[in-house]
């Protein structure tokens, strides 16, 4: 992946599957109160100019066709590792903070970005809570133990974003990371 050209956009409604990278981009509408789930994600690679909608991502708050669907997104390891593998979402690509905002500000159980593994079965609700992400100390595991051979791992994530959520004119941009150990 690269950092500058790979994305994941959380994007409201106005979104559409096949929009130009390089036009407009509809954000998640920041609620006056309450909680606000994204209602479409998005993935774009440097080899395509364009937003691919990811349909089962995110739960049915989010008016996507996410839920309780287990193979969203995948991580293919072709082989064995020497500890569980993580996602980690950090402030950048230094991978030195998580007090963004989006991740909580400081308190990683208010972090936006929340995942949940699906590895070993799918979620048990359509309305699944998941684990916010911030930092190493809060990430989530995509299996239980290290793996002994090939596998996918599974995982499906959502923005879930508060009235407190955001800082007027940031520009940052967060980075989701696979962390894991081999030998």
């Amino acid at each position: 992946m690269d950092l500058t050209l790979d994305v994941l956009a959380f994007c409201s409604e106005q979104q559409t599957d096949g929009d130009a990278i390089t036009g407009t981009r509809y954000p998640v509408v920041i609620p006056d109160s309450g909680s606000n789930e994204a209602e479409k994600t998005f993935i774009k690679d440097d080899s395509a100019a364009i937003f691919d909608q990811v349909p089962l991502a995110g739960t049915t708050a989010g008016g996507q066709s996410g839920g309780a669907t287990r193979y969203v997104f995948a991580i293919y390891f072709d082989g064995a590792t020497a500890g569980i593998p993580y996602l980690e979402a950090w402030d950048d690509n230094t991978h030195a903070t998580s007090a963004h905002n989006f991740l909580g500000g400081g308190t990683p159980a208010n972090s936006s970005i929340i995942g949940i593994t699906t590895t070993n079965a799918a979620p048990g609700s359509a309305t699944w809570a998941g684990t916010p992400m911030a930092g190493a100390a809060d990430r989530l595991e995509l299996d239980t133990a290290a793996l002994t051979a090939a596998k996918n791992l599974y995982f499906n994530i959502k923005q879930v974003v508060t009235n407190g959520t955001h800082t007027p004119g940031s520009t940052t941009a967060l980075v989701i990371t696979l962390r894991y150990l081999y030998s």
